[in-house]
């Protein structure tokens, strides 16, 4: 018996025989069996073929390869240099400022706690008490005072921000448009925008700081946005534009501007330092 002869009667092969009727008596004999005998056979059949696909869906699970870590897909890189426009007209050709001596990094960042009015070592602080820089945060109410001015605060009144004389003695109304509400920037969280007691928000347009509602675009966002920075003056915050990188809240006498930082002048080094204070309402 050859090798090929043995391989065919081997037990363990898959497939059973499966015996076919090779003549007509054969094929009437099988007739004459049992129905019961009969209907088993189709049955056999299933489960063989059943047995044959469990066993090479297994064998073929066997030889893939193991899963392969996903690795997390790459982070886009930024956009560059761009300009930017506030309503009217080009101002800054990149988002680098320019080369000056006040330090980059900021002297601040939001908070996702509310801070209380005190300062804070929480000792009780009286209204436009002068506050360490740490005490601006995301969900205070402060009140900005004119570093080297220790009675004139940030005012809004009338669609404008601008310093004003404000004491214990001033009426309510004065002393609520000087308070603000700090929350986390509307254009950059790390940055801040400023609300005041009716829902406006302090902004720049036409170079000049105002008090507007928000009419929800993407230009107001980033006017509305300002970064704190760390200045020359002690204790005093430097409030840079976010979108007009360079650019600070500037003091013109009583009014409150944007404009380009001037290097060795000590003069406008004075007039962009503001003291956090204590709210006044």
């Amino acid at each position: 018996m050859t090798k090929h002869r043995l391989n065919e009667d081997d037990a363990t092969t898959i497939l059973p025989k499966l015996s076919l009727p090779a003549t007509v008596e054969e094929l009437a004999a099988q007739e004459r069996e049992p129905a019961a005998r009969r209907s088993r056979r189709p049955v056999v059949i299933v489960a063989a073929v059943t047995a044959v696909l469990t066993t090479a869906a297994t064998g073929w699970a066997l030889t893939q390869p193991a899963d392969q870590p996903v690795s997390p897909p790459a982070a886009l890189p930024t956009a560059g240099s761009r300009g930017y426009v506030d309503g009217f007209g080009a101002v800054s050709e990149s988002a680098q400022p320019p080369s000056r001596s006040l330090p980059r990094g900021p002297g601040a960042g939001p908070s996702a706690r509310p801070s209380a009015a005190g300062s804070s070592s929480g000792a009780p602080t009286s209204p436009g008490q002068s506050l360490a820089p740490s005490a601006l945060v995301a969900g205070s109410q402060r009140s900005l005072r004119a570093a080297d001015r220790p009675d004139r605060f940030v005012r809004q009144s009338s669609g404008l921000a601008s310093l004003v004389s404000v004491t214990l003695e001033s009426p309510g109304g004065v002393r609520q448009a000087a308070t603000f509400t700090v929350v986390a920037g509307l254009a950059d969280k790390n940055c801040f925008s400023f609300v005041g007691v009716d829902g406006g928000y302090l902004r720049h347009r036409d170079w000049r700081i105002r008090h507007e509602q928000s009419n929800g675009s993407q230009l107001f966002r980033e006017d509305a946005t300002f970064c704190v920075r760390a200045g020359t003056v002690p204790g005093a915050v430097y409030l840079e534009s976010y979108n007009y990188r360079g650019y600070y809240v500037h003091l013109r006498g009583d009014e409150l501007w944007i404009d380009r930082w001037r290097d060795r002048d000590a003069v406008f080094d004075r007039e962009c330092a503001f003291a956090v204070s204590a709210p006044w309402g």
